[in-house]
Formats: structure tokens, sequence, C-alpha cells
């Protein structure tokens, strides 16, 4: 994260470098939170992380911000840019002037003609009634089964099909990666089915930081968790006193206990705010209907966010759907 004591000879430094800039791209979009955070006077910091196709910053009070490929999925933090982000490196600073965002080293990102993007809204009139839903969900989740292999990410989505038809998982082998990365997710998985989110506050808490990669498996899974419980309350206001997890405190929580970026990205996703095919495919869903193609389509933009990241936000979203109509206790999809 950004050291406060240096952000002073960081500005001083590339202030220099403001009008000499080699490079100039802009940006079609921009998030709504991204856009919030570079709007405002002396906002400045440095890469934290980079990975092939995004690369993430760290500035203001420690908010995150990343940059895209350009086509990469809408997120209310992102900007994209048309060159490769894995040619900025971590430690790397960044400072905002005027309309631009501009990186140590002269490149600069105009977002002077930059659009704010926002989800859409979800409409009261297209949402169906939540047994419609949860029934919905569960042939969604028996028609993409069958294309799944027991190896890979996939395997969470088949283990969430065998729990919500109330069959126990198939036994792993105690000292196989599935045993000891897929076996805390599926206890909460498990958990959620039979009791619902009324306590994910605290069982949520002990899978924050499980797993690999910057955005660990537990993260993702939890996440999805939250973004359903919000946008079950949004869908159906009233009808789950009490039932939404306090996303603060369990920010708080995984302030220490996870990566920056993934206490970010879970935060947000508590609070309603993911990525735009995250948001369609909610909204699709909770229509309870639909047509196979654009679903279809949807899913693929979903899975294609990261390594494993929208495989586990995805389980995390159909648990949380079924959970609240009570999961295993409803019979086979």
């Amino acid at each position: 994260m950004v050291n406060p004591s240096k952000t002073d000879d960081l500005g001083e430094k590339l202030n220099g470098q403001i009008d000499s800039a080699p490079f100039i791209w802009q940006a079609e979009w921009i998030g709504a939170r991204a856009k919030s955070l570079v709007n405002a006077p002396g906002f400045l910091g440095q890469v934290i992380a980079v990975l092939s196709d995004i690369a993430y910053l760290s500035g203001g009070g420690d908010e995150i911000l990343w940059l895209v490929r350009e086509g990469a999925p809408r997120h209310r933090r992102g900007i994209p840019v048309s060159f490769p982000p894995r040619s900025l490196l971590a430690g790397q600073g960044f400072l905002q002037a005027g309309n631009c965002l501009i990186m140590e080293g002269g490149l600069t990102i105009n977002l002077t003609w930059a659009v704010e993007w926002k989800p859409k809204a979800l409409e009261p009139a297209e949402i169906a009634p939540l047994a419609q839903v949860n029934d919905f969900v569960r042939q969604f989740i028996a028609t993409i089964c069958p294309a799944l292999r027991d190896e890979g990410p996939g395997r969470v989505i088949l283990g969430l099909l065998s729990l919500s038809k109330g069959e126990e998982l198939r036994p792993f082998l105690p000292w196989s990666w599935q045993y000891r990365m897929l076996a805390p997710v599926m206890d909460l998985m498990k958990h959620c089915l039979q009791e619902g989110l009324a306590d994910i506050g605290t069982r949520g808490r002990d899978v924050i930081g499980f797993g690999p990669g910057l955005t660990p498996w537990g993260d993702d899974f939890l996440g999805g968790l939250l973004f359903a419980a919000w946008g079950l309350q949004a869908a159906y206001p009233g009808e789950f006193p009490g039932e939404t997890p306090p996303a603060s405190d369990l920010s708080h929580w995984a302030r220490h206990r996870t990566h920056p970026v993934s206490q970010a990205i879970m935060g947000d996703l508590a609070c309603g705010h993911g990525p735009e095919p995250l948001h369609d495919l909610l909204r699709l869903l909770l229509k309870g209907a639909g047509p196979k193609e654009e679903i279809g389509a949807t899913l693929y933009r979903m899975l294609k966010i990261g390594h494993t990241t929208g495989w586990f936000i995805l389980a995390g979203l159909l648990t949380g759907l079924l959970a609240k109509a009570g999961g295993a206790n409803n019979g086979p999809p």
C-alpha cells in the first residue's frame, strides 16, 4: 500500500513528467468509483500488483482501482487501456492531473471523454416470485453441470449440485489438493444451504484468505454469497429481516487476513457492486426464465473473470440464491 511519508516526493517527481508524456491513451469508459477517486484533487499512489491483463493501483486512503485491457468486464473500480497492463511494474507511481492519470515514466491515460459506468438497476417488474427463481436456479445448475469435470474449478459447481439435492459429496482423498482447498468452501456451502445466511458474518470468516491467488477461493465464494444476499434484499425488500451479513464487520476482519485487492472486491460485492457479467447474470436469474443463448453468453463472460475467480463467485451467488429458499430441503432439481 501507499506509504504516506512518500506521497509528497512522489507527487513532485511525477509532476515534472506531466508536460513530457511520451504516450497518451484515451479511456472509453471509467467505473463510477474509479471516477470519484481520480477526480479528487491530489489523488496519487502506486501500482501494487500486476497480472497478465490487469494492473491494480492503490492510493487515496488505500483505495483500490485497476487498469484492464479493452474488452474486459466493466466494474466500478475499472479503467480500460489499450496498452498491456503487464507493461507496468509493482511499485510504479501515478498521480491525477486535470482529466488525466499519469504513470511514472510519463505514460498518460486521458479520461476526458470516458463514459461513467454503473450497473443497470434491478427492475421490480422483471423479478419473478422467489419460488420460481429457486426452481430456475436449480435448473440452471443442472444444465451446466454435465459439461464440467471433477478436476478443475468447475468442481465447486458439481459440489453445489450434490449438496442442493441433499446428497453427500463424493469423498475426497485426505491428501489431495481438492480436500485441502475445497473442503472449507464446501463446508460453508453446506451450512448456507441448510441454515441460510443469517450468521454468515461469523461463519464466513473461516474461508477468508483461504486458497491460492491474489483473490483466494474462499474470498471469491464469500463475495458471491454476499452479493446474492444483497440482490435478494433489493429484489424482495422486507422479506428477509436480519438476513443481511454485516459487510463492514467482515471487511474489517479481512483487513489483515487477505490481500488488499481481494478485500476491496469482497467489500464491493457485499454492497452490491460487482463485475458487469455478475450483475447481468443475477438479473437473468431473478427473472426466473430467459433465453438460453443470453444466459449462456452471460455465463461465459462471468467465467472468463480471472483463472478461478468467476467460478467461485458464481458458486457463491448460486448458493446464496438457494440458501434463502431452504436449499437442500427443497428436493432435487
